[in-house]
């Protein structure tokens, strides 16, 4: 029996333990420190996958939300900013191109018939109607060709003008003629417009007799309408032969553009057109190609068929030329015309010799062909000609660098040596070093062996010259560059501070006149100089003198001044009595609201109340409030300070004013200069003091958030006592004032907020002596879930008060005008999952074989 007990208890624990679970769930987070209006889209989109991957819907933020008392209008944001996300990302998956775009169907099978790869046949790709926008195609907007030839199908448009008027508009039949009221058939096919206007005339005369005559008074005007179309077949080496319907105005080009081209395996070279079973053109496109030349280019006429043939003799051409490509040429052409069509050599090409490989029986031979021969040498099929460009390298170069006036390449003509070259160079600069220079010279093998000489004596004839070769480079020397380039520094409270080069007897007067002299909140005592130890001992890194320096940084003989060294750095320090004005606000019942500069740092809220002149009757002292900076708020650094103060005096003068004085005009160009020189200054956001304080506080609370980035205040309110402080001036209660602090003091208030888990959240009228749960029944209760026992008031001035618990009794804090009472919510549970409701089902399968083998034990 006792086992059995033991054995109940142990499943009862169990089932204790399943049953938890959900209560051991993650909870939805605190959605009253969001705000929809400083998230950006990447935080909701983060905050809408995490929520996803915890097992939340959009519905159940938005309940959340509305359970810890968000607003309506914050919920309405947050869900059409979701909305607008994901319907943001629904747009651009359907805008991705997932298929070929709608084309005629002779474009589609063109493209599935031949991929639109940029050919190296030369010429084939211009015909290729998937390369271009418009190509080859015909166009019906120009003006009717002279030697274009009427045909059956064509619209006429006949206009009578003059003393007597009369229109005809007419379509020549199958039979070549047009036929107008009262003056019968016309036959007109095969006539060009000027000749049919002309036959028009003639037949029309003779009833209309003004047409006539040595000074006609009507005229005729014929014009072409409406263009026929021809029917004609395109055979042999295109991309889709067949036969096709154009229009009359349709060229050869036209055809094979509407073809989709030529294949790689058709000639460019030679295009027949037969009409009617005879051939009447043999076109070269190739004329068109190189020259522009387009008279062969024939228009065609119904039941013209287009031949394109196999090529015969392709050439590759490779190299320093202007178009490197495969080449179709004719019997009689030469290797100079292969040139040409090539465009020509390159700037770089080495024209004089080109490398031909050729097919020669069973194998390939190389052969070279010289300038004296393109015009007679005659390609082959197969041939590949090879286009050398010339050598990068020099054949008479020698070069001089570093401290002479002119460096760089010279040529050598005749015997160059090298003080001929020094003085070829117009000589050595005045810090050429003159104990050694040297001389690298290039060896035929491509290594390099080194030279040196004594420059003093070179130059002075006392030791001998020596002979330059081809490729020798001569390197002057100056004395900078064998040793340490020499600097001072200067810092601190200066204008213009950082690194100046150094000069002989520089003193630290005119190192802080090249600084730009001092801040107004420099201290010109106690400057601090750092110098290196030239031998330094055993523990010391630097030598330090301090100096005293008048501020007007004038010269004075009489005193010793302070040389400086090399790499000394000048440390100019801030006066410790300098200050700039700081200021607080004060805001709302006061007598005299606004901006007051703090007197001294020990300054106090009385005496800011003091100075405003108290406040009113209508104040409501209990809802005082101050106003704090953070470590957070953007601060105006000095320099950008300096900056707009400089920019306001600028504006005062008008730019271009003819009316300023010279004094005037040399301020302003003073101020143009500063502000310039203020512009390159680089400002530091890491010589922030509070720089390193913000970057780990900002990065504490966004790894602790669970949603993202959290927009972190700039300002803080400090719920104050202010009647304590009116009455014991000077208190604990009495802050200290520090810039940038706003007083607000509030008129009376009258009503009461009620935000959270209640049945309606609203705002209503204060009644005094009245409790929380007074007022929470004036907005219909405690709502679903709400946590009694967390409810707190934050009061007008922002302090906070929440409910405490004794027992089993609550003590809700009191309430004041203008305070508001937030109702928190039980954070939701998650659902369980598939995989938790298997658990479940598996564990509790397992206790009932357990309780059965229990009770069978037990028997």
């Amino acid at each position: 029996m006792g086992q059995k007990i033991k054995y109940s208890f142990l499943i009862l624990g169990l089932l204790t333990l399943f049953f938890n679970q959900p209560a051991m769930a993650q909870a939805l987070p605190d959605f009253t420190a969001i705000k929809v209006d400083e998230l950006s889209d990447e935080q909701i989109q983060s905050m809408m996958q995490k929520a996803s991957s915890m097992g939340y819907s959009q519905q159940d933020l938005f309940a959340a939300a509305q359970g810890q008392g968000v607003s309506l209008t914050e919920i309405s944001k947050l869900g059409q900013r979701m909305n607008k996300i994901q319907s943001s990302r629904v747009s651009t998956a359907e805008s991705t191109p997932t298929g070929r775009s709608n084309r005629t169907s002779m474009e589609a099978l063109i493209s599935e018939s031949q991929p639109l790869l940029p050919s190296e046949i030369f010429g084939l790709a211009i015909f290729q109607n998937g390369n271009a926008k418009n190509g080859f195609v015909s166009s019906l907007n120009i003006p009717t060709p002279e030697n274009y030839v009427l045909g059956a199908g064509d619209e006429i448009f006949i206009d009578i003008y003059g003393s007597s008027e009369q229109y005809y508009q007419a379509e020549i039949n199958p039979e070549g003629s047009i036929i107008l009221e009262n003056f019968g058939p016309i036959f007109l096919s095969g006539l060009n417009v000027k000749a049919a206007e002309a036959k028009i005339k003639n037949k029309l005369a003779k009833v209309i007799t003004e047409l006539e005559g040595e000074s006609p008074s009507t005229f005729i005007s014929v014009t072409l309408g409406r263009i026929r179309s021809i029917n004609i077949t395109v055979a042999g080496e295109v991309a889709i032969p067949g036969n096709y319907t154009m229009s009359a105005f349709s060229t050869v080009f036209n055809a094979l553009y509407s073809v989709g081209g030529v294949t790689e395996n058709g000639t460019l070279r030679n295009i027949k057109v037969f009409r009617e079973d005879k051939l009447v053109a043999q076109l070269d496109a190739y004329d068109f190609l190189i020259s522009g030349d387009s008279k062969s280019n024939i228009r065609l006429q119904s039941n013209d068929v287009i031949i394109i043939d196999p090529y015969t003799n392709r050439i590759t051409v490779s190299g320093a030329v202007k178009r490197p490509a495969i080449y179709e040429l004719k019997e009689n052409e030469s290797l100079s015309d292969l040139i040409r069509y090539a465009g020509g050599f390159s700037e770089n090409a080495f024209s004089e010799q080109i490398s031909v490989v050729r097919n020669v029986g069973k194998e390939k031979v190389v052969a070279d062909v010289f300038e004296n021969q393109y015009a007679v040498f005659t390609p082959k099929p197969g041939d590949v000609y090879q286009v050398k460009r010339v050598l990068d390298r020099f054949s008479n170069r020698v070069q001089i660098k570093g401290a002479v006036f002119r460096p760089g390449q010279y040529s050598i003509s005749g015997a160059l040596t090298a003080k001929q070259l020094i003085e070829k160079a117009d000589g050595l600069k005045g810090d050429a070093s003159q104990s050694r220079a040297l001389i690298i010279r290039t060896n035929p093998d491509l290594s390099t062996e080194t030279i040196s000489i004594n420059l003093k004596d070179l130059m002075d004839g006392t030791s001998n010259d020596v002979q330059l070769q081809r490729e020798d480079v001569v390197q002057i020397f100056s004395i900078y560059d064998l040793k340490e380039e020499s600097y001072v520094e200067v810092s601190g409270e200066v204008n213009s501070g950082g690194i100046f080069r150094f000069s002989n007897q520089m003193t630290i007067e005119d190192i802080l006149i090249l600084a730009g002299g001092f801040k107004s909140s420099a201290s010109e005592s106690k400057i601090e100089i750092t110098r290196r130890y030239g031998d330094a001992q055993v523990g010391n890194v630097s030598e330090v003198f301090v100096v005293d320096v008048d501020r007007n940084l004038s010269l004075n003989n009489e005193d010793k001044t302070f040389e400086l060294q090399p790499f000394d750095h000048i440390i100019v320090r801030k006066n410790p009595n300098f200050f700039v004005q700081k200021f607080v606000a004060i805001e709302g019942e006061v007598a005299y609201p606004g901006n007051y500069a703090i007197k001294n740092q020990t300054e106090r809220i009385s005496s800011l109340l003091e100075r405003a002149g108290g406040v009113n009757q209508y104040a409501y002292i209990e809802g005082a409030t101050l106003l704090r900076k953070t470590e957070f708020h953007s601060e105006i650094s000095n320099i950008e300070q300096k900056v707009q103060a400089l920019e306001a005096l600028l504006n005062r003068y008008a730019e271009g004013d003819p009316s300023l004085s010279e004094s005037e005009l040399a301020q302003v160009a003073r101020l143009n200069q500063q502000l310039d020189e203020l512009d390159k200054q680089n400002l530091d956001t890491e010589g922030d003091p509070f720089y390193a304080k913000k970057e780990r506080l900002r990065e504490i609370v966004q790894r602790n958030a669970l949603f993202g980035d959290v927009q972190l205040g700039n300002s803080d309110a400090i719920g104050i006592d202010l009647k304590k402080i009116i009455e014991n001036p000077k208190s604990k209660f009495d802050l200290i004032l520090e810039e940038g602090d706003v007083l607000v003091l509030p008129k009376q208030q009258e009503t009461v907020r009620l935000r959270g888990r209640v049945l309606y959240p609203t705002t209503v009228v204060y009644e005094p002596n009245r409790s929380v749960k007074h007022f929470i029944n004036l907005a219909g209760g405690f709502g679903n879930r709400a946590q009694r026992k967390n409810t707190h008031v934050i009061y007008a001035n922002g302090k906070v008060a929440k409910t405490k618990k004794f027992l089993f009794f609550k003590f809700y804090p009191r309430v004041s005008p203008g305070a508001e009472i937030i109702v928190p919510s039980k954070p939701l549970k998650l659902p369980f999952a598939i995989s938790e409701v298997v658990g479940i089902t598996s564990g509790l399968a397992t206790l009932a074989l357990l309780i059965s083998q229990i009770n069978f034990s037990g028997k």
